[in-house]
């Protein structure tokens, strides 16, 4: 076996009835004012329509963001998830430029790096005390729309080195191999590792071969002195632990 199966798995993808429906129209400057008072004064009062407009309406010319708002939330269902979207997927999207695309995958990038500086110094997820750490992992793969693989290379004070995106794969599954993992760990000078995967299904629960597939990864981690934490399965609404199940 060389992949997380999760036969449930299917891709979050509402009808695309408007995709091609023509997005010519400014935005109106008052509305643009009012959605910019409500962000100062308290994010949280906009919804994901509003946050998408607020975001889209930044690009010149002003073309109607609230359609295309409305166009990527009837695509993607979530505004996180329309910001993970790979932009040839945003191309689809009349009206949706490189100007716009842009900005929603520099919103991406800056969530992520948001949440990687709110990673502590020092991670110690054998005392699950990490929750930012999870938070960062549900910020790097959760929204995905297929499976990724992410490997989190840790020093001898449990100290994040690195990280990066190791496999991506289709809907349901992402191959892993435990020897390429392993080369990782070692040009990393790893001491320890935390492997990352998402499930599109938003199902946190492991497939029989992902706990198999685990055994394995943490054996030949083992021969080569390197610790694996834990193994999370994130999702837009959750995670699982296999440190905390006990499957570690």
């Amino acid at each position: 076996m060389d992949l997380f199966d999760n036969p449930d798995a299917a891709e979050f993808e509402m009808p695309l009835f408007a995709a091609r429906a023509a997005v010519t129209e400014p935005l109106p400057a008052d509305n643009a004012s009012r959605l910019r008072a409500g962000l100062f004064a308290d994010a949280r009062s906009l919804d994901d329509a509003d946050l998408l407009e607020l975001l889209l309406s930044a690009a010149e010319p002003p073309f109607r963001a609230r359609e295309l708002a409305n166009l990527l939330l009837t695509r993607f269902g979530t505004a996180p998830r329309a910001i993970a979207a790979p932009a040839d997927r945003l191309r689809s999207l009349a009206g949706l430029d490189d100007a716009r695309i842009a900005l929603l995958k520099t919103a991406e990038a800056l969530a992520v790096r948001h949440a990687r500086a709110a990673v502590p110094e020092i991670v110690n997820p054998v005392l699950n005390t990490y929750d930012l750490v999870v938070q960062y992992c549900r910020t790097l793969a959760a929204h995905r729309s297929v499976e990724e693989l992410h490997l989190l290379h840790l020093d001898t004070r449990n100290r994040l080195i690195r990280d990066e995106c190791h496999q991506r794969g289709s809907i349901n599954h992402t191959p892993l191999y435990p020897r390429e993992v392993c080369i990782r760990a070692l040009d990393a000078s790893a001491a320890a590792m935390i492997v990352v995967h998402n499930h599109p299904s938003n199902s946190p629960q492991p497939s029989r071969a992902d706990i198999s597939m685990t055994e394995k990864l943490r054996d030949a981690l083992k021969l080569i002195e390197v610790a694996l934490h834990d193994h999370l399965i994130v999702t837009a609404s959750g995670v699982f632990s296999f440190r905390q199940k006990g499957l570690l």
